[in-house]
């Protein structure tokens, strides 16, 4: 088992100014190191890659949403078996803007000097991610939006600005930031906004965006990649004024797991801290669905926005806009209300969505993806050099009118929490694999979990004690070696 608890830590000033930490044990290398420079699609010579980031924004309600069925799924690819590797809106992030797994990021939170910003700084990733691995391949860069949480707590100064981005707009998530009250750092100028004064969030970075966009034509010789990374549909939801009354009496889905009737076969983290959900809080529970439903109009109402300026500029057929989450959200399923980082599909299956050059509409692609690939995906796209510590593989041969096929793929992928920070519950440290048909848990106080996803697609029945040795012992063997990889070794 991986010692969470990293030590080694570089300093934090150090690693702020881009220092780096090449001998901290952490990865985070201050000079990358290429592994490979992929060839660009011959249909796009440095596109343009815009990633569109929403906070816990799952699967099941987003997939459904019918605003994002037709602007996305409908006109590009829809990844089916795409997966958040730690649950968590911290780690999530240090694996999405560096590629890399928990255990290598040593972000293993959301606050606390190992996790959020701080973690992300120690481990010298502020000049070390996709932002200034892409403006150094030649394009225009620009982040709207949350960049880590805690940020900028521990930095030197509240206007720090990290290297490698050419406009900056990113919100203070180490004080209130919801989407009616927060405050941006635009390119080193603290502004407060509220909703009451035509600052409601989302509104506010997609206009900042579309700016960028516009701006970045100027030359349109320059490739550009924005990260709009909004707030919505995260609970407390908080929506747009203008959309306050919608979607009248929606409850969340009641399938067979919500407000699951039997977990005796579950592990004692849930049967000792999940009691049968009473009518408050699956009232509570129905509030914040149709909240989050009422957030994600704005969403709609700017991937809209975005859409229009790009065919304005002409820049539609020679821009990919990724669409994802960062992690997914559990709303009753096994009597769990608001819970995250845990191994179910409602946590760790994400949306992810692609239009661009050449991608196929209405395409479902089955292929294993995590969010740690979106760093080693742009890259390629951009025909950058991939660092040799990314962990992911690029998905760009998966966005072709021909994939490669499902045999010729990743099997499993890597899913991992350090533990303790399940709010509101607690959960132990986890390793495990999701292959396209099984999840096979490993947690740190020796408890198993195996589900058969053929048979039980909603995980009501834990196998553990009836799956066959051999079964158990191949996914153990996985979790073994991927719990420990590193780039490469990360990668079939």
């Amino acid at each position: 088992m991986v010692n969470w608890n990293k030590t080694g830590v570089c300093p934090l000033i150090l690693a702020v100014l881009g220092a780096g930490c090449g001998g901290s044990g952490l990865a985070g290398p201050s000079t990358p190191t290429p592994a490979t420079t992929p060839s660009l699609p011959a249909t796009a010579a440095k596109p343009n890659i815009i990633l569109v980031l929403l906070d816990d924004g799952e699967d099941a309600m987003v997939s459904n949403f019918a605003g994002f069925r037709s602007t996305f799924i409908d006109r590009g690819i829809r990844f089916t078996n795409a997966f958040a590797t730690t649950p968590l809106c911290g780690p999530s992030r240090a694996n999405i803007l560096a590629g890399e797994f928990t255990h290598n990021t040593g972000v293993l939170g959301n606050v606390g000097n190992d996790s959020g910003y701080p973690g992300w700084v120690a481990g010298g990733f502020d000049g070390n991610n996709i932002g200034p691995w892409l403006k150094a391949a030649g394009y225009k860069t620009g982040i709207f939006g949350k960049y880590q949480n805690d940020y900028p707590t521990g930095a030197p100064g509240e206007t720090i600005v990290p290297p490698g981005w050419d406009d900056w707009r990113v919100v203070m998530s180490d004080r209130v930031a919801s989407n009616d009250d927060y405050t941006l750092n635009e390119n080193g100028v603290l502004r407060i906004y509220s909703s009451g004064n035509n600052g409601y969030q989302t509104d506010v970075l997609s206009e900042r965006m579309q700016s960028f966009i516009r701006a970045a034509e100027n030359n349109d010789a320059q490739p550009f990649f924005a990260f709009l990374s909004l707030g919505a549909p995260h609970t407390p939801t908080a929506p747009a004024a203008r959309h306050r009354n919608a979607f009248p009496g929606a409850t969340a889905p009641r399938g067979p797991s919500f407000n699951e009737a039997d977990i005796s076969d579950k592990p004692l983290w849930l049967q000792s801290q999940s009691p049968l959900m009473d009518a408050a809080t699956i009232a509570g529970i129905d509030e914040d669905y149709r909240g989050s439903l009422q957030a994600l109009l704005a969403v709609q109402e700017a991937m809209d926005a975005l859409f229009q300026t790009l065919d304005q500029l002409g820049e539609t057929s020679n821009t990919y806009v990724f669409f994802t989450s960062d992690n997914g959200l559990h709303r009753g399923e096994h009597r769990l209300r608001g819970g995250k980082n845990t191994a179910f599909e409602e946590s760790i299956r994400m949306p992810l969505y692609v239009r661009g050059p050449d991608v196929p509409a209405g395409r479902a692609v089955d292929h294993l993806a995590g969010l740690v690939d979106l760093v080693p995906t742009f890259l390629s796209l951009g025909g950058a050099p991939i660092p040799g510590s990314v962990d992911g593989m690029s998905l760009a041969p998966l966005l072709a009118s021909s994939a490669p096929p499902l045999s010729a793929w990743r099997q499993e992928i890597l899913v991992e929490h350090p533990g303790g920070a399940g709010l509101p519950i607690r959960i132990p440290g986890y390793y495990g694999v999701r292959t396209q048909t099984e999840l096979y848990v490993e947690y740190e106080n020796g408890e198993i979990e195996y589900y058969d996803l053929r048979a039980d697609p909603l995980q009501l029945e834990n196998l553990s004690r009836s799956a066959s040795s051999s079964t158990i012992s191949r996914l153990s063997a996985r979790v073994a070696a991927l719990s420990k990889c590193r780039g490469a070794s990360c990668r079939p």
